[in-house]
C-alpha cells in the first residue's frame, strides 16, 4: 500500500509540474502578445454580419451620410457616441491605464470587428442570428449631459434614442452608468411585424493573466443565477483524455426565459446593462477574432454579446420603448452592487462569495488608509493588514491545532509500539490509539479544523484577487503587477518557465514551517507527502496572482511565529494523564463494554439479519452508556436507588 499511494504521488507532482509548465508557458505567450498588439492602434470596426444574412425588412434602407462622433465626459468615464445605428462607439475608463507603459486610459470596446454597443439588432426569420442596424442616425439634441439620435423612414416608423450622462453623484451607480431610451413608433397604416429586437452590449478582449479564458464572458441574471456564456465554447477542446471533447461554436445562445440583466465581461471590466420596463427572453455570445498572436487558445477571440427583447407585431400608430441603464467600468463589487439588482454576480466568486464579498471590502477599506500613507505600494501593505487581521481572528483555533499536533507528536512512540504489539489487528490498534488519546485529553481532529477555515479563506481570497481591478498594475517591492505573477523579465527562465520569486520564498517559508511543526503521524506515507507539502505548494502557487502567494507567505511566517511563540512561551505543551474522564474517554468506554457485550453472545449473533445486529448493537450502547452515568452518580444525591420490595419507602416504626 505504502509503494501504491508513493507511486501515485509521484505522478501527482509529475502532473502538476506539467501544469506549472503549461500555465506558465501560457502566461509568458499571452504577455508577449498583448505588448505585440498594443503597439498598433487597433480601430473598432463594426462587424458585416450581412455578408452572412439576409437583410430584414426593417434595415433595407441604408444611408450613406457620414459618420459623426459626440462626446459626454464627467470625471470616471468618456462616452464617445456615433451616428451609426445611433450607438456607443466606445467608452474610455479614466481612472484605469490601459497598459502599465501607457498614459492612455482603457478602452472599452476598442476590440477588431465590434459593433457599436447598444447597436439595435432585429429579429430575421431566415437565420439563427439578428440583424444588426447599422444605418445612420441624425443627431437632433445635444447638451453637456445628454444626447438624442433620431431615424425616420417615411410612412414606416421613428426611432429614437437618447442617452444621459450623470456629471457628478453621492452613489456608487452614478460612476459608471449610462442612462439610455430607446423607442420605435409605427407610423405608417399596417402592423409592423417587428418579433424582437436586441441591443449589442459590447466587447471586451482577453488578459494576459487569464490564461484559460475563465473571466471572458457574456452572461445573464434571471433573478436567482447568472447564467453563463464563456469564450471556451467558441474553441476546440479535447477535454480530459478525450473524456468531453467538443467543437468550436460559431455563437452560442442563452434561452432561460426571463432575465432582469446582462454583462459583457473579462477579468477587470464590464459592462452591464439593466432595462427598467422589460425583461430579456434571450441572449447571444458571439466571438470577435483577436489580433494576439500567441499559440494560447484562449488567447483567440475577444467576446461580445446580444440582450433579445419580445416585442411581437407592432400595430399602426402604437410604440415601444425600453429605458434602461448602461453600466460600462471596472469589476467593483460596491460599484456593481449599488446598481441594486443583483449585478455584483458579474464578479462570479463561485461558492465562496460570502467569503470573497467581506474581504474585498475589507481590503478596499484598508487601502483607503494605507495609500495616504504610502500610495504607491498601498495594496501590497493592505493585502499583509489583512492577513494580519485574519490571522489575528484564527489565532486561538490555530493554537489549538499547534499544541494538538506536539501532544500527538510526543505519543509517536508509544503508539508506535501499539502498532506493533497489535499488527495482525487493526481494529485493536485503533481503539488501543483512541484510549491513549483519550488518557492524555487529545482529540485527533482539533487540528482539522482550522485546516478547514482556512480552506474557504484561502479559495475566496483567490477569486476576490483574481477579478478585482483595484489591484491591476498594483505594484508592491519588486512585483510589478499584484493581479499576476511576480515575473522578474530581466532574470532568466528555466525550459521556458519565467522565473517567480515568491512561491519560490514561500516553498522556503513552508519547509522551515513543516519541519518546525512535528508530524502527528507514524504513516510513512503521510510522512512523506507532508514532506513533499512545500514541492507540492510550489507546484501549484508558481501561477497564482502574486497578492494571493504574498497572503499566504505572511501567514505562513506568523504561522511560525505562533509555533515558536507556543514552544518558548508560557502555553509550552506538556504531556498530562487527565484525572477525571473524558468525553473521549466515556465513548471509548461505552464503545468496548457493547463489543464485549456483543462478543459474549457467539457466532449465533453473526447470523442474524444485519437490521436486527444493528438494534441490538445500538441497545448494548445504550445500556453501557446509561451504567456510565450510574457509576458517575454513585455517592452523590442523584444516585439511583431501588425501590423497596415491601412497596414502603420506610420501615414500621417498632413499638
Amino acid at each position: 500500500m505504502d509503494k501504491k499511494n508513493t507511486i501515485i504521488g509521484v505522478l501527482l507532482i509529475i502532473a502538476a509540474f506539467y501544469f506549472m509548465f503549461d500555465s506558465s508557458k501560457k502566461e509568458a505567450e499571452a504577455a508577449k502578445a498583448q505588448r505585440a498588439v498594443a503597439t498598433k492602434t487597433v480601430q473598432a470596426k463594426p462587424v458585416d454580419l450581412a455578408k452572412q444574412l439576409k437583410s430584414s425588412p426593417i434595415t433595407q434602407t441604408t444611408t450613406v451620410a457620414k459618420e459623426e462622433f459626440f462626446t459626454l465626459k464627467n470625471e470616471n468615464i468618456s462616452v464617445r457616441f456615433t451616428s451609426k445605428g445611433g450607438a456607443i462607439n466606445d467608452v474610455e475608463i479614466l481612472k484605469y491605464l490601459d497598459r502599465q507603459d501607457s498614459k492612455n486610459p482603457f478602452t472599452f470596446n476598442k476590440v477588431n470587428g465590434a459593433l457599436p454597443a447598444m447597436t439595435m439588432a432585429f429579429f430575421d426569420s431566415s437565420s439563427d442570428l439578428p440583424m444588426p442596424m447599422q444605418t445612420n442616425f441624425a443627431l437632433v439634441a445635444k447638451s453637456n449631459e445628454a444626447v438624442t439620435y433620431e431615424y425616420v423612414q417615411a410612412g414606416k416608423f421613428k426611432i429614437s434614442r437618447t442617452y444621459a450622462l450623470i456629471q457628478s453623484g453621492k452613489n456608487d451607480f452614478t460612476k459608471y452608468t449610462i442612462a439610455s431610451k430607446t423607442k420605435i413608433e409605427n407610423i405608417s397604416g399596417k402592423a409592423l411585424p417587428l418579433e424582437e429586437v436586441y441591443f449589442c452590449l459590447g466587447a471586451v478582449p482577453p488578459t494576459e493573466s487569464d490564461v484559460y479564458g475563465s473571466n471572458l464572458a457574456f452572461l445573464m441574471y434571471d433573478g436567482d443565477d447568472a447564467h453563463f456564456s464563456r469564450s471556451s465554447s467558441f474553441i476546440d477542446s479535447s477535454g480530459f483524455l478525450g473524456i468531453g471533447s467538443s467543437r468550436a461554436q460559431p455563437y452560442e445562445k442563452i434561452t432561460v426565459g426571463e432575465c432582469t440583466w446582462g454583462s459583457v465581461k473579462n477579468q477587470f471590466f464590464a459592462s452591464v446593462f439593466t432595462p427598467e420596463n422589460a425583461k430579456s427572453n434571450i441572449g447571444i455570445a458571439i466571438p470577435l477574432a483577436t489580433e494576439f498572436k500567441s499559440d494560447n487558445k484562449y488567447m483567440k477571440n475577444s467576446i461580445a454579446g446580444f440582450m433579445g427583447f419580445a416585442i411581437g407585431t407592432l400595430d399602426a400608430g402604437k410604440s415601444w420603448e425600453l429605458a434602461g441603464s448602461f453600466y460600462v467600468g471596472p469589476k467593483e463589487l460596491d460599484a456593481l452592487a449599488s446598481l441594486g439588482a443583483g449585478q455584483e454576480e458579474v464578479m462570479n466568486y463561485g461558492w465562496f462569495g460570502f467569503v470573497s464579498r467581506p474581504l474585498s471590502r475589507l481590503l478596499v477599506w484598508i487601502n483607503s488608509l494605507v495609500e495616504t500613507v504610502s500610495p504607491d505600494w498601498s495594496w501590497g501593505w493592505s493585502i499583509i493588514i489583512l492577513t494580519l487581521i485574519v490571522r489575528g481572528i484564527l489565532w486561538p483555533l490555530t493554537s489549538v491545532q499547534i499544541k494538538s499536533a506536539q501532544r500527538m507528536a510526543k505519543l509517536q512512540e508509544p503508539l508506535k509500539a501499539i502498532k506493533e504489539k497489535y499488527k495482525d489487528d487493526p481494529k485493536r490498534v485503533q481503539q488501543e490509539t483512541m484510549k491513549i488519546y483519550s488518557e492524555y485529553g487529545i482529540n485527533p481532529l482539533a487540528g482539522c479544523l482550522p485546516v478547514l477555515i482556512q480552506i474557504p479563506i484561502f479559495i475566496g481570497l483567490y477569486y476576490m484577487l483574481q477579478t478585482s481591478c483595484e489591484i491591476r498594475f498594483a505594484h508592491f517591492l519588486w512585483i510589478n503587477d499584484l493581479s499576476l505573477p511576480d515575473t522578474i523579465e530581466s532574470l532568466p527562465s528555466i525550459f521556458g518557465i519565467p522565473l517567480h520569486i515568491l512561491p519560490l520564498l514561500n516553498a522556503g517559508v513552508t519547509f522551515f514551517q513543516m519541519h518546525l511543526t512535528p508530524s502527528p503521524s507514524t504513516d510513512k506515507t503521510q510522512a512523506m507527502m507532508l514532506k513533499l507539502m512545500p514541492v507540492i505548494m510550489l507546484v501549484f502557487f508558481y501561477t497564482f496572482p502574486s497578492g494571493l502567494i504574498l497572503y499566504w507567505l505572511v501567514q505562513s511566517l506568523l504561522g511560525i511565529l505562533q509555533a515558536l511563540i507556543i514552544r518558548m512561551g508560557k502555553d509550552k505543551v506538556v504531556l498530562k494523564k487527565r484525572t477525571t474522564p473524558t468525553f473521549m474517554q466515556k465513548m471509548q468506554m461505552a464503545m468496548e463494554q457493547a463489543q464485549q457485550a456483543q462478543e459474549k453472545r457467539g457466532a449465533d449473533f453473526a447470523k442474524l439479519p444485519l437490521k436486527e445486529r444493528l438494534r441490538i448493537a445500538a441497545e448494548d450502547a445504550r445500556k453501557a452508556k446509561e451504567k456510565i452515568k450510574n457509576d458517575r452518580l454513585k455517592g452523590t444525591m442523584y444516585e439511583k436507588r431501588k425501590k423497596n420490595p415491601g412497596g414502603r419507602s420506610t420501615p414500621k416504626k417498632k413499638r
